[in-house]
């Protein structure tokens, strides 16, 4: 029987829990399949989610809980119950039951039909997402920019509903950067990912924590973190620019010594002094934004420096 691993960031999360446990312990029982379930607790303040936790795992054997000593962000989360993984493969899903338990045998199978495929990530039809219309645009807008940015083949669409080998999963945890982004890391490790397509359900719980300013920082880490394009357009455009002055400033020194034309310069001078010193400051501050991640990157914790209890259940098998 497979041993599967199933990594569920949790974040102030408390009805959804023991339905998601009691959703697998059937799926075991319908189908020749065994999971792990590593619940990683992103709110260590949230008493009521840390109780819930602790409850689904005396109920249920095959679960395990790690609580993160402070709010690190659902990719740390991710990366962290990844690391304690044990399946052949590993899945990450979300805990809002947005995507569906009964799901999971797709991917499986999926990964099973297609032997050289180390990745996949299980997206809904473009009509039949649940997100707001907003989250929807988003992410359509942040798939055409991973396009350009991140060299992403055409086609593919990401996904916080995957699975990945085990293989895959260990080298993006020994690998991962200070401000990760899990779909990023699969795409820079590996070209062997396809989509399949599931079903979405609505939000049964709660409301989404994902606001419009943790889009935007994530999408901002995937350009700066994982592509230096920004940086290599930054540097074509000043070299074009420094041509184009070189090329302006000849062509003032012939006019001025054959063509004998007066010009006073005053507001050309301020000009060109305002436009390069405003590009001046934008390419530092481009570089400040990559320096300041340097910076991070050296400073990162461990991921297991980032656990409060490292009590969890061990698998009995």
């Amino acid at each position: 029987m497979r041993h599967y691993s199933v990594v569920i960031p949790v974040y102030k999360s408390t009805k959804s829990l023991e339905t998601i446990a009691e959703k697998f312990a059937i799926l075991e029982s319908k189908e020749n399949f065994r999971f792990e379930l590593i619940f990683v607790n992103d709110s260590p303040c949230f008493i009521d989610t840390q109780r819930t936790l602790e409850k689904i795992s005396n109920k249920f054997n095959n679960v395990s809980t790690v609580t993160l000593r402070r709010n690190q962000g659902q990719q740390l989360a991710l990366l962290v119950g990844m690391s304690r993984a044990s399946g052949e493969y590993v899945l990450t899903m979300d805990d809002d039951l947005q995507h569906p338990v009964e799901e999971v045998p797709k991917l499986i199978r999926a990964m099973k039909e297609n032997k050289d495929t180390e990745a996949i990530f299980a997206v809904p039809s473009f009509k039949n997402k649940k997100h707001s219309l907003w989250r929807n645009l988003g992410s359509y807008i942040v798939n055409k920019i991973d396009r350009v940015f991140l060299n992403k083949p055409e086609g593919l669409v990401k996904s916080s509903f995957r699975i990945m080998t085990k293989e895959l999963a260990r080298t993006i945890v020994l690998n991962y950067n200070a401000m990760p982004a899990l779909s990023s890391l699969i795409i820079s490790s590996t070209n062997n990912i396809k989509n399949i397509q599931v079903e979405h359900k609505n939000r049964e719980f709660g409301t989404s924590n994902y606001t419009i300013t943790k889009l935007v920082n994530l999408t901002l880490n995937n350009l700066i973190h994982y592509s230096a394009l920004p940086l290599k357009s930054l540097g074509l455009m000043g070299a074009l620019i420094f041509g184009a002055s070189l090329l302006f400033i000849l062509v003032i020194i012939v006019r001025k010594i054959f063509i004998d034309i007066n010009f006073p310069g005053y507001a050309s001078t301020v000009s060109l002094i305002s436009f390069f010193g405003g590009l001046n400051l934008f390419a530092l501050g481009l570089i400040g934004e990559y320096l300041i991640r340097i910076i991070r990157e050296q400073q990162k914790p461990k991921l297991e420096d980032m656990v409060r209890n490292n009590k969890e259940k061990q698998d009995p098998n």
